[in-house]
């Protein structure tokens, strides 16, 4: 299975698919897990592929990844075409190839060789669309499916993964009143107010939680009206703000914390409407990803470090996502959620993207030493 898994990977870098239009990805993965003789194959009404190997009565552990990418960028920055799915040097190359195609073939083969490793119970593969921008795939997935364990297969460097800080985007808009920049003292600056507000937003004193660290309020963007006219005092500005929360902050309490920063502002947590490809399921969602952290007291978390660590030869790190995830979604199906996969998540995002192939290899033995460890089989 060495070369089927760099082949997949291989391939699924060669089927774009940005965020919304993950077909092509999807085919490519539905032919694999029907070659690979997954019992049954299916992409839902949201667009999501899912494999599944039944072996009796047993839990349910699921293996979770997604299949759209953000996209390339700057053609002339990488080092190989980005969706050329080039092997060099020991390496794949491609957008994808770690965020997160490469670990998606990983998780395909490494569920196919514990079915064979007298397990019992359910292997449920699923493989969502739209992570990148809200997370409709894995929502949707959580509201028809059902597990007892889940793995979320985000680059991690092959360490064991216990969670990440959450993210909302907060807008605020600070009105002001329009004057004549010749005399600016008739008018009401929103652009000054915004920029005090930003001021005092770096030194807000935020929550931390012990393996996330603190939380962070970062204003990303800001917008003033009118937008053509640079000898007139702005009557209103808007700014984005980048919230990264700890479990316990509600969406409430973050708006409460921002506002008393300005009283005059006006708050909000935008919603946005998402569709799946084919218009089947549509949702409107707000603009935020909560925190998740499954306590490193779980007993799922020994079990998973014994068998990483089995698997790999060497003592498996613990540790937390610095990004967000689709892990909170899944978390409504009341399953605990860990993390594991190949590849820098450094390298996420960026023109340099690859995964290395050793990491590939050592992925699939880990998560067919996960499936084995959860459904009670010998490997």
């Amino acid at each position: 299975m060495d070369a089927v898994v760099v082949d997949l990977t291989r391939e699924l870098v060669r089927a774009e698919s940005p965020t919304g239009r993950e077909s092509p990805a999807a085919t490519v993965l539905a032919n694999a897990l029907t070659d690979l003789g997954y019992d049954e194959v299916s992409v839902d009404a949201a667009g999501n592929v899912i494999g599944e190997l039944r072996r009796g009565e047993g839990p349910t552990f699921m293996l979770n990844g997604h299949m759209d990418t953000v996209p390339a960028g700057d053609l002339e920055a990488w080092p190989h075409p980005p969706f050329a799915g080039v092997l060099d040097g020991g390496r794949v190359y491609g957008r994808g190839a770690c965020d997160m195609k490469g670990p998606l073939a990983a998780m395909a083969v490494g569920a196919r060789l514990a079915a064979d490793d007298a397990v019992a119970g359910r292997i449920l593969f699923t493989g969502v669309v739209q992570e990148e921008i809200g997370g409709m795939g894995a929502r949707y997935l959580a509201s028809t499916q059902g597990a007892d364990v889940v793995v979320v297969g985000e680059p991690s460097g092959l360490r064991l993964m216990l969670g990440h800080r959450g993210r909302c985007e907060v807008r605020a808009v600070f009105p002001g009143r329009l004057a004549h920049a010749g005399r600016a003292e008739l008018g009401e600056n929103a652009l000054a107010r915004a920029a005090r507000f930003v001021t005092a937003l770096e030194g807000l004193d935020l929550p931390s939680r012990a393996g996330l660290g603190r939380s962070s309020a970062t204003a990303t963007s800001l917008v003033t009206w009118p937008r053509d006219g640079t000898n007139v005092v702005p009557g209103s500005a808007e700014l984005a703000i980048d919230y990264r929360m700890v479990p316990g902050e509600a969406r409430a309490d973050i708006l409460e914390r921002l506002r008393a920063l300005d009283e005059g502002a006006s708050l909000e947590v935008p919603e946005e409407e998402f569709t799946s490809e084919d218009g089947a399921v549509k949702m409107t969602l707000p603009r935020e990803n909560p925190a998740y952290l499954l306590d490193a007291d779980h007993p799922v978390v020994p079990t998973a470090r014994r068998a990483l660590t089995a698997a790999l030869g060497e003592s498996v790190e613990v540790q937390t996502w610095w990004f967000a995830t689709d892990a909170p979604h899944l978390a409504a199906m009341g399953a605990p959620i860990i993390g594991f996969g190949p590849g820098d998540p450094e390298l996420a995002h960026t023109s340099a993207e690859h995964v290395p192939v050793p990491q590939l290899h050592a992925a699939v033995g880990g998560y067919r030493a996960l499936v084995s460890a959860f459904l009670g089989g010998r490997p």
